[in-house]
């Protein structure tokens, strides 16, 4: 629409009048090369220079200027917010002269993959992944409005290959895909995913998404590998109440620098050799104290009775399972990115697994994965795999003996071995400041009877009332 404004006398005098300013046209247009949309105004009759003020129907305001009757062009920004349309436009010359005008026009969006590589420890290509998702005029994690099908993936190192989603990608996960084929190292790799048919975008609704290029840059020489995840636990015999576990076994200085298990014979299965806590470790207070130290497990997807890596962590009093350097709750695991179980075991709680396999990467493109044993959100394998106390949902203690069964009497029972570490003979007996399985209740004192003894949380754990019972550690 082209409006203008009057004709004025000039200083008085008949006959001289001031030229009308006009808009003669305005147009907006974009495209997938200029997603900014171009203003085209073309200005005749009134005196240079115009000043252009474009309005945006949801609010932002752009200024320009012109210096000469004609064609103007200008982009106009696509940030902090899109000009969505109609865009007003009023044009102001040099004499006061006013014209307004307004124009529509396609948003034209980008549209990027969220694509990331997963390194294997030692490998000499990486995996490519997707997550389904797409980046949108800047806002990530974004579903497609019209789907995807078809794909290219290209290399600076001469790697070009495309095809459909459905036989070049494989699904490893809800919202996960792996491409099918490893990408060489040192080179940056163009990835374009779009419907099927339609490689230069889509429309939906008033918008057109434009399919652009996410980017991955290899390395030559990978610096990270393997998975991360977080974890938090607790352990019943050291949570009598409350949230917070005891820490008496650090208080006494009775935890061992060195990871004790190995010793009790266990095998671990990708395992640094010979790790150990820095003394400091031992001197931090409060929530972060150490309570002990735990194995974590990964197990395999499809056998999940498979242990495919597992390794020493500590146990803080608020639940964290945190690295031997005490400080990183990320726990680190130089295995691919893929699904595992994940469990996590004491040397004498019953050890508890996730009832299904968690999807572990070590890309920041995927969400923090914590696997949070205390809640009773996480669902873990098994039947009546935890125990709850209070709000907290913990590791079975009293686990004595390192057979995966609580027992109160009969062959190999667990009482039996408290009442040998006493002595045998004097029930009333104790052994003190001791860092031992059969302190199951890790007050650093092993008790047959009174106050805080060891046996009587046996009795607890098989159920109280049937000492013949017996509870079975839920591990494949």
């Amino acid at each position: 629409m082209t409006r203008s404004c009057a004709l004025l006398a000039l200083g008085g005098v008949p006959g001289l009048l001031v030229a009308q300013c006009q808009i003669q046209s305005y147009t907006l247009s974009a495209n997938c090369a200029q997603h900014a949309p171009l203003a085209s105004v073309v200005l005749s009759g009134g005196t240079p220079p115009y000043q252009l003020v474009f309005t945006a129907s949801n609010g932002p305001v752009w200024s320009a200027q012109s210096v000469q009757n004609g064609l103007f062009t200008t982009s106009l920004p696509t940030w902090p917010s899109v000009f969505e349309p109609p865009v007003a436009l009023q044009v102001t010359d040099a004499q006061g002269c006013m014209a307004n005008s307004s124009a529509f026009y396609i948003i034209h969006v980008a549209m990027w993959p969220e694509v990331w590589f997963e390194f294997a420890c030692g490998g000499s290509a990486v995996d490519l992944y997707w997550n389904g998702l797409f980046s949108v005029a800047g806002s990530p994690g974004q579903q497609s409005p019209c789907g995807f099908g078809e794909y290219q993936v290209t290399g600076l190192q001469g790697f070009d290959q495309s095809g459909t989603v459905a036989t070049g990608w494989t699904q490893v996960t809800p919202g996960i895909w792996r491409f099918n084929t490893s990408l060489p190292l040192g080179s940056n790799y163009s990835v374009r995913i779009w419907p099927s048919g339609s490689p230069t975008g889509c429309s939906a609704g008033p918008l057109f998404h434009c399919n652009d290029a996410g980017s991955v840059f290899v390395p030559a020489a990978p610096m990270d590998c393997g998975v991360r995840l977080q974890m938090r636990a607790a352990l019943a015999g050291a949570l009598p109440s409350g949230t917070l576990m005891t820490d008496a076994l650090r208080t006494a200085n009775l935890i061992p620098l060195t990871e004790p298990y190995g010793a009790l014979g266990y095998q671990y299965t990708g395992m640094p050799t010979n790790p150990a806590i820095q003394p400091s470790t031992l001197s931090i207070t409060g929530n972060n104290a150490v309570v002990d130290w735990v194995v974590v497990e990964l197990r395999a997807d499809a056998s999940p009775g498979t242990v495919v890596y597992s390794a020493p962590a500590l146990l803080e009093r608020d639940g964290d399972v945190v690295e031997v350097n005490g400080t990183s709750n990320w726990l680190y695991a130089p295995v691919p990115a893929g699904k595992y179980y994940v469990a996590v075991r004491h040397r004498n709680h019953l050890g508890v697994m996730t009832a299904g396999p968690i999807w572990l990467s070590g890309s920041s493109f995927v969400s923090t994965v914590l696997v949070n044993f205390r809640s009773a959100l996480l669902s873990v394998h098994g039947v009546e795999p935890r125990k709850t106390v209070g709000t907290v949902q913990c590791l079975w203690p009293a686990e004595a003996t390192g057979d995966g069964v609580v027992k109160y009497t009969g062959a190999g029972n667990d009482r039996d071995v408290v009442l040998n570490a006493i002595g045998g003979t004097t029930p009333t007996n104790t052994a003190n400041n001791v860092y031992d399985r059969r302190d199951v209740n890790l007050d650093g004192s092993i008790k047959y009877t009174g106050s805080a003894n060891d046996r009587d949380v046996i009795l607890q754990t098989i159920g109280g009332t049937v000492p013949t019972a017996t509870r079975t550690q839920q591990l494949p």
